[in-house]
């Protein structure tokens, strides 16, 4: 039984689109009465996804990001769109987060923080389209 299903959002690919997406994101999670602890780490992970998007997707302004989220009592399934560069953050090797800080590379946290807080993430591109699929089961 699906809870919550909505077309998602189109948002521009600006700083601005995460707090836009942060607000879909919450009222699509609560109407589906999803755990606040689960709530919170799907609202990280799609954060974090959302401002890669902006902050490393588009060379020039101009481009968008959407979201869509279907949720049910038992899965939550978001769905990320852009049509910046290929990127396919499944291949990013896992982040050394035991190294010490002078020696860890810099990035490749927040694929790890995603990785972290989600069940599954798959990654397919398609008709020029990045599509960022991040799945939390519940209960």
């Amino acid at each position: 039984m699906v809870i919550c299903e909505s077309e998602g959002i189109v948002v521009p690919a600006t700083i601005d689109a995460i707090e836009v997406v942060a607000q879909y994101l919450e009222e699509c999670l609560e109407q589906a009465d999803v755990p606040l602890m689960d709530m919170t780490r799907i609202q990280l992970a799609v954060e974090e996804a959302v401002t890669n998007v902006v902050t490393h997707g588009y060379e020039n302004p101009g481009g968008n990001v959407s979201v869509r989220c279907v949720s049910s009592p038992e899965l939550v399934t978001i769905t990320i769109t852009d049509t910046g560069p290929a990127f396919d953050p499944t291949k990013i090797p896992p982040a050394d987060v035991t190294a010490d800080l002078d020696h860890r590379n810099i990035g490749g946290l927040g694929v790890h923080l995603i990785r972290s807080v989600m069940d599954e993430i798959t990654y397919n591109r398609e008709m020029d389209e990045n599509h960022l699929t991040l799945v939390k089961r519940l209960g």
